[in-house]
């Protein structure tokens, strides 16, 4: 066979060459142009022919298998990097490739001859899938759209879509889905969209391009600024304007203010309380953070801030501050008044007394109880003095509570020893050793004393001070046996002037506010509980 081919093609070279020779010496009129020679031509053409068509015939073969493998190449390509489905004119689906049966959950035998709705989630409007059908159908071209669909399972997913309808001689013989699975592209986005959307519910939003010019305000922002009002122009009023309409003149000149900047459009975040001034000209205080926004090739395009109006909460801390100061130099005076009173005048004036006065003259005038209560309650006021004189440096800026080491049973005894209800208090000879300010934490357990036997009714009001170890932790227990109570009435009668309902007694709750700011400053914890047998155990976490 092979023998043959190579026959046929040594004959047919052969006839082509003679012809092209027999052509050139007619064309150089060597030889004539005669019957004999236009026969012998033609002769050849004919001895050639069949071998020329058989090789432009195989040439188009290769050609077309060439064509039909690369086009093979390119399905299999697209059947395994997407989701494939194909279907009859009437919607019935022919074919699904393995991703299809991935993602919907379905097996072939479960969509072969059913009707593409076996996905359809409901999401799109009916319109929706008329525009897709127009623009296959009757435009003959590609749909393409971001479609909802519905597992076996009922799950929602979201594939990227594109629909071309086949025709065969002009007559609808089908549809071809090519898809892409963007299920958690798209969750991520709704994620993203739901996060924003809190964020504007419950901030001031607003967003710059990199020059300072506003392009988006949220309702809140604009609330805030005192823009939302038809006559003040809302959101169109201030677009495009610079974001220097918030701030004074001043700031608005300074270097300050162009480096701010600078440092946004670097992409540096920064956030703080910042002053601004609404649109009515009164200033707000914004605790903000402004975001550069980088685009995906890195660059920052925007800046969106974020805000909350903090007006109310800087006024008041401004306010407590002046109270504050206030505060400072009304402790001042008060502690300087006391000192001279307590530890000049009241201690001369006993000293001058017991100086003119002999032993026979007190017994005989019988003021033996009163000089001794005189001394008893200037030894007390002066561990008062002691105490405020405390308790007032507290509130000078950046200052350390002083502390020693104190047996707690010793202090308390000696701090007592002079009141008059010493003997309905029952110290504990187990009480710690710790470091404590003598004077401060003694006026603290005092003030929790005094008011566990001014809030009694029991016949005979006591109260309790001992340690005691609770789950490895060591406590100081200040316990009476009044009415008590537990921790949520603690925490309310510790606000200042505030009163517990059908409460008879006088009292601020001043008191225990402070009692509490003294045992904290310590780095002490006080919790309160309800005892069943009544009266209430006050326990001091101090380890």
């Amino acid at each position: 066979m092979l023998k043959k081919l190579n026959l046929a093609i040594g004959v047919s070279a052969l006839s082509l060459i003679i012809f092209f020779i027999i052509k050139s010496l007619v064309l150089l009129e060597i030889l004539d142009s005669s019957r004999e020679t236009r026969g012998a031509e033609f002769t050849l053409l004919l001895i050639f022919a069949p071998f020329y068509i058989k090789s432009v015939r195989d040439l188009i073969t290769k050609k077309n298998e060439r064509l039909s493998n690369d086009m093979g190449e390119i399905e299999k390509f697209i059947d395994t990097a997407s989701i494939v489905s194909k279907a009859d004119s009437k919607g019935r689906i022919t074919y699904v490739n393995d991703k299809f049966i991935k993602v919907s959950g379905y097996q072939l035998e479960e969509v072969l001859g059913k009707n593409h709705n076996i996905v359809n989630s409901g999401y799109h409007s009916k319109d929706f899938w008329t525009e897709m059908y127009k623009k296959t159908t009757k435009e003959k071209g590609i749909w393409h759209s971001v479609v909802t669909n519905k597992n076996k399972n009922g799950e929602l997913y979201y594939v990227d879509t594109y629909i071309k309808a086949n025709f065969d001689d002009e007559k609808l013989s089908g549809f071809t889905s090519i898809r892409q699975d963007v299920t958690e592209l798209k969750v991520r986005e709704v994620e993203i969209r739901n996060r924003m959307n809190a964020i504007n519910k419950s901030n001031c939003v607003i967003e710059f391009d990199l020059d300072g010019k506003i392009i988006y305000a949220n309702d809140l922002f604009l609330s805030a600024m005192g823009c939302n009002s038809l006559c003040d122009g809302g959101l169109e009023e201030i677009v495009g304007k610079h974001h220097s309409i918030f701030v004074d003149e001043e700031y608005k000149k300074s270097e300050e203010y162009k480096k701010f900047w600078d440092r946004l459009k670097f992409g540096e975040h920064m956030s703080g309380e910042f002053k601004r001034i609404k649109n009515n000209g009164e200033f707000i205080w914004l605790q903000a953070s402004y975001n550069p926004i980088i685009s995906s090739n890195g660059d920052v395009y925007k800046i969106m801030k974020i805000a909350q109006d903090i007006t109310k909460m800087v006024n008041q801390r401004q306010e407590i501050d002046n109270k504050n100061t206030y505060l400072e130099h009304a402790a001042k005076i008060l502690r300087h008044d006391m000192h001279s009173g307590i530890n000049t005048y009241i201690p001369r004036g006993i000293s001058s007394l017991e100086r003119r006065l002999t032993e026979d003259d007190i017994k005989n005038l019988k003021i033996e109880a009163p000089l001794r209560m005189i001394k008893e309650g200037l030894k007390h006021a002066q561990k008062v003095y002691k105490g405020v004189y405390e308790f007032t440096n507290l509130v000078k800026k950046d200052v350390c509570l002083t502390k020693t080491e104190c047996n707690i049973k010793s202090i308390l005894d000696d701090y007592l020893s002079s009141t008059s209800y010493k003997s309905q208090v029952l110290l504990d000879d187990n009480l710690p050793t710790i470091m404590v300010n003598e004077s401060l934490f003694c006026t603290s357990i005092d003030n929790l004393i005094r008011n566990g036997l001014k809030y009694n009714d029991s016949g005979s009001k006591m109260v309790k001070v001992y340690t005691e170890s609770i789950n490895g932790v060591d406590y100081i227990i200040v316990e009476d046996n009044g009415r008590g109570i537990d921790q949520n009435d603690f925490d309310h009668l510790s606000k200042p002037y505030v009163r517990k309902e059908g409460q008879k007694e006088s009292g601020t709750g001043l008191g225990l506010n402070i009692c509490k700011a003294i045992l904290h400053e310590h780095g002490f914890e006080i919790t309160a509980e309800k005892l069943e047998k009544g009266g209430t155990k006050l326990k001091i976490k101090y380890a």
